[in-house]
């Protein structure tokens, strides 16, 4: 019989699932909920995480789902999940910030975090020593949050050699995504991962808008299975995508301006090299600026909101190659 595992001072026997909410010292007594699922027999062990932004429904109800739903008696090595990062973001629907946190940051933009900083890098830096840095492979669930448009897409973590990077695009690749990406962050929770832990790591972007349907669950838990088949982790069978594109080329754009937003085109439309994308104008109507695309590709994220300020996300839109 395999031996036990211990993630943040929560032991799970073999082949034992113990779910648990962790108060952290270090947090002044903040609540984590987790669940570790170790399995009958030696493997890998897999990180899946939620809710960075609270807002991002899709993966905060897969993650949740699966707490429940996974069997260890049907594993080899474990899932270790933790579907509510940020309560304060959850539960009081904040879109991208933290609300714990002092200065009210995004999560998503603190790695590699600081045991000195504010209640968010603290977390950060805890989540990275008590759980990242103790697995093989660590998934981080996304959506377009409460202001996006979004066609959905994996994005591989921006690991700084070419091994990890191949090895993390052929985990991609047994997805049933149509489309991914190669990120180029550093700040990113789960770029962090691989970036500072040497852990390999990737997200999932599935839905947007503040919303989530039964059809995004069952399809991203079903794309969390299919990685815990290729890890050997889930009996069956990981299949290859044969049909996966790679968005080689990409364009993050963001807001240079506060105003109103107007889109003009949608998530998942094609576009041509110079097709206006958006615009933004101030509260008179007055244009303060407009993007034309770059390069031919296919619109994965859009602002769906009205009102914008500097710096947010406006659009991405990738080429496959």
């Amino acid at each position: 019989m395999k031996n036990s595992i211990t993630f943040a001072g929560v032991r799970a026997a073999s082949c034992s699932k113990v779910s648990k909410i962790i108060e952290i010292p270090e947090l002044d007594g903040y609540k984590l909920p987790v669940t570790i699922i170790n399995g009958y027999d030696d493997g890998m062990k897999f990180l899946v995480t939620a809710s960075i932004h609270g807002f991002e429904y899709p993966g905060i109800e897969s993650a949740a789902e699966l707490c429940r739903e996974l069997d260890p008696e049907d594993m080899s090595g474990a899932m270790i999940i933790i579907p509510v990062i940020n309560s304060s973001g959850f539960y009081g629907r904040l879109p991208y910030i933290c609300g714990d946190d002092e200065e009210r940051k995004n999560l998503n933009k603190l790695a590699p975090g600081n045991k000195n900083g504010t209640f968010g890098e603290r977390l950060i830096a805890y989540l990275y020593d008590e759980f990242v840095s103790k697995v093989d492979f660590h998934l981080d669930l996304h959506s377009g949050d409460a202001t996006e448009d979004l066609c959905n897409f994996a994005a591989a973590g921006n690991a700084p050699d070419e091994e990890t990077r191949k090895f993390i695009h052929k985990v991609i690749n047994h997805t049933g995504f149509e489309y991914y990406t190669q990120s180029s962050g550093r700040t990113e929770f789960y770029n962090g991962s691989v970036i500072y832990k040497g852990v390999p790591s990737m997200m999932f972007e599935v839905g947007g808008a503040g919303k989530w349907t039964r059809k995004e669950v069952v399809e991203e838990k079903e794309n969390i299975k299919r990685i815990a088949r290729y890890f050997g982790i889930l009996p069956g069978q990981a299949e290859l995508n044969v049909n996966q594109k790679w968005l080689k080329t990409q364009s993050w754009i963001e807001c240079g301006h506060e105003g109103f937003f107007y889109a003009f085109v949608k998530a998942g439309e094609e576009i041509r090299k110079d097709q206006k994308l958006y615009e933004i104008r101030n509260v008179y109507g007055e244009l303060l600026e407009e993007h034309y695309a770059m390069h031919d590709g296919k619109v994965m994220i859009i602002n769906s909101t009205l009102g914008v300020s500097e710096g947010d996300d406006a659009v991405f839109y990738g080429k496959a190659e």
